[in-house]
């Protein structure tokens, strides 16, 4: 029975030196302006991104984006975004495919053609505009106020480091053309330390006047090879 009584004791023995790593690696965590401000160049110089946007619900009678996946080319002058978007509109919800390039969007909706679209008119933001330099994801964690080093979390095999802070409406309405309840937004990110990469945005406050709602922003593939063109 001893080898059987050790061989138990082995998984509780590996799981506490895993929370015993874990929680020096939460001590080890690099101060939060440094590192969101790595998070911010290592953005902006990955030159493209692949993300998936989730919004926790859209009230009863607003038009909006319910979520949205696909690849971003990140640049100061010519932003651009191809994927899905899926939305709400008048009640209805639907899955779309969108190009958009700079302040241009196309839509192709049930066909194989890409027609020009103005995303306002829809109620939702140009996706280009998360991937313009200096007004986009990148100047949110530019703005980002009161930041606090949090807890240390894992998405797959990846060990990322929590870092919550707040940041301005302004910002909020200018990428989601939202934001009519809150001067500010708690928001968390998940930070992988060795690289800098940003992997992961949740950003919670009053959207809606109605009720408050959570944005989750999980972005990967730094650097991928992405071409995106304007529809002809």
């Amino acid at each position: 029975m001893r080898p059987r009584t050790a061989l138990a004791t082995l998984p509780l023995a590996m799981a506490l030196t895993l929370v015993a790593g874990c929680s020096a690696f939460e001590d080890d965590a690099a101060p939060p302006t440094e590192a969101i401000e790595k998070a911010r160049t290592t953005f902006v110089d990955a030159g493209t991104v692949t993300f998936d946007l989730k919004q926790s619900g859209i009230p009863k009678g607003r038009n909006g984006v319910s979520a949205a996946n696909g690849n971003g080319v990140i640049d100061k002058d010519t932003p651009k975004f191809k994927g899905q978007v899926t939305g709400v509109i008048k009640g209805a919800s639907a899955g779309v495919e969108i190009v958009a390039v700079d302040d241009k969007t196309w839509m192709s909706f049930f066909t194989k053609d890409f027609n020009p679209v103005k995303m306002s008119d829809l109620g939702a933001p140009n996706p280009a505009e998360f991937f313009r330099a200096g007004s986009g994801v990148d100047q949110v964690l530019e703005h980002t106020s009161d930041a606090k080093a949090g807890e240390q979390t894992r998405s797959g095999d990846t060990v990322l480091q929590e870092y919550t802070g707040t940041i301005p409406e302004a910002d909020i309405q200018r990428l989601f053309e939202l934001g009519e309840g809150d001067e500010e937004f708690d928001v968390t990110y998940g930070i992988e330390p060795d690289s800098g990469e940003l992997r992961s945005v949740v950003i919670e406050g009053d959207f809606y006047k109605e009720k408050p709602t959570t944005f989750t922003l999980t972005i990967t593939d730094y650097g991928k090879d992405v071409e995106i063109t304007a529809p002809k």
